[in-house]
């Protein structure tokens, strides 16, 4: 049994000990993270979802991700979720963006960028999560990103994932 904090608008909590999977009553969020993985020679890193997954089963996204669980912050979830499905253990996690109100699905979302140098045959795969991934260059992300194949990016991640990519980062 997975358990989640919930948190009101502006991030403070308002409950704990939320049980996954039951509904999150009104004016209450949980959070989730989304973090888009970069290896040092441009390639993104896209992961396929399990068909075991409820929704988008089978489908490639740009991001590998997920709620955080009771007594993490953002940055905390994000960290663990990026290891879960990938194996990857980042050191430095970029925002990407400020926090996003999804109120039709109830959660509070954090967008965080990694840039590795990791192997990338070594992606480990979390079963029931991910069931396979690809390297794809810049070029080939964005034009899939505006196809049904990909979720869709917004330009305001691009933009800034442009922004980051371009500081230097002694990843060695």
């Amino acid at each position: 049994m997975e358990l989640w904090d919930l948190f009101d608008r502006g991030g403070s909590i308002v409950k704990t000990n939320h049980v996954r999977g039951e509904v999150i009553p009104e004016g209450t969020y949980h959070k989730i993270v989304n973090i888009i993985v970069q290896h040092i020679d441009g390639d993104y890193l896209i992961m396929k979802r399990s068909d075991d997954k409820e929704s988008r089963a089978g489908e490639y996204e740009l991001t590998a991700g997920g709620s955080t669980v009771k007594g993490e912050d953002f940055r905390e979830g994000a960290w663990r979720e990026l290891y879960e499905e990938t194996g990857i253990k980042a050191d430095i996690l970029h925002e990407l963006t400020p926090v996003i109100i999804r109120e039709e699905k109830r959660f509070l979302q954090q967008n965080f960028f990694c840039l590795t140098n990791v192997d990338k045959n070594a992606i480990q795969l979390q079963a029931g999560e991910t069931q396979g991934f690809q390297w794809l260059s810049e070029d080939e992300v964005l034009d899939i990103s505006n196809t049904d194949s990909l979720v869709r990016l917004s330009n305001e991640v691009i933009e800034r994932i442009k922004q980051i990519k371009f500081k230097h980062y002694d990843l060695t």
